[in-house]
């Protein structure tokens, strides 16, 4: 990016803020947000006037205690007592830990660890304010896809299968801590055809036959939960069977009579 496209870009940051800004006290007099925006878009205008994508790591740092700093000055003006910034610190924090260490953040012990740190940051804020909830469960679910991605890439069939019961845990639960209807069976069932599919794609026949098993199951199961004096599972199990049987006699066995033949 040239000199005069960043010049650009920056002014533009620039004259938005103060059309903010005007508009704040012009229009809506009784407030004063348009100096939290005008302030985040410091955020681009550090980028373009410091040509961020080659001075990324100082960037980086820079934006962060920015966002930091706005955010803290919005908690401390608006609610005082209920520090909520402290709950976007650690995830600010984490884009320049990642940027500082360049490709070494890819690596599964990096992000291993700088994931347990997290993990354990909001883990603490948990227990600290909000003990009757535990909110943790969501974010170290969110946050472990960080070092699963980065250990098992490569794998695409073993990432599937991990991260499928990764999946079916957290629904679980999820499903403990959040109501006593059981919930969890549906997104569980579903996210099974993830690996289901990447390791059976090749096989249709197969692959119909489990389907059409773990369907059956799934079906019979949300009859005995939701209504076990009605038998309804019998009508979808019916209707599913004609998939497997479809794609025996009209794909594998005219592949087979092909293959007698040719």
């Amino acid at each position: 990016m040239d000199k005069s496209t960043r010049g650009f870009l920056a002014f533009s940051s620039f004259l938005i803020a103060g059309f903010l800004i005007a508009l704040n006290f012009l229009v809506f007099p009784g407030g004063d947000w348009s100096f939290y925006t005008a302030i985040l878009l410091l955020v681009p205008i550090l980028f373009f006037l410091l040509d961020g994508s080659r001075h990324l790591k100082l960037f980086s740092v820079l934006c962060s205690v920015l966002i930091i700093a706005v955010l803290t000055i919005i908690n401390l003006r608006e609610t005082p007592n209920y520090l909520w910034v402290l709950y976007a610190i650690p995830a600010v924090l984490a884009w320049p830990l990642v940027i500082l260490m360049g490709e070494r953040a890819a690596s599964f012990i990096y992000s291993t660890l700088a994931s347990l740190l997290l993990v354990l940051s909001y883990i603490l804020l948990n227990v600290y304010f909000e003990p009757s909830f535990p909110f943790s469960i969501f974010t170290t679910f969110a946050i472990m896809w960080w070092p699963l991605s980065v250990g098992i890439n490569y794998f695409p069939r073993g990432f599937s299968v991990v991260a499928t019961i990764w999946l079916i845990l957290f629904f679980i639960v999820a499903n403990a801590v959040t109501t006593d209807v059981i919930w969890w069976i549906y997104p569980a069932f579903a996210s099974l055809f993830w690996p289901l599919s990447i390791l059976l794609a090749r096989y249709l026949l197969t692959y119909s036959i489990i389907s059409t098993l773990l369907l059956s199951i799934f079906f019979i199961v949300v009859n005995v939960i939701t209504s076990r004096e009605t038998i309804w599972a019998i009508y979808p199990i019916f209707g599913i069977l004609w998939w497997p049987l479809s794609i025996y006699f009209f794909v594998y066995r005219r592949k087979q009579t092909k293959e007698k033949f040719s």
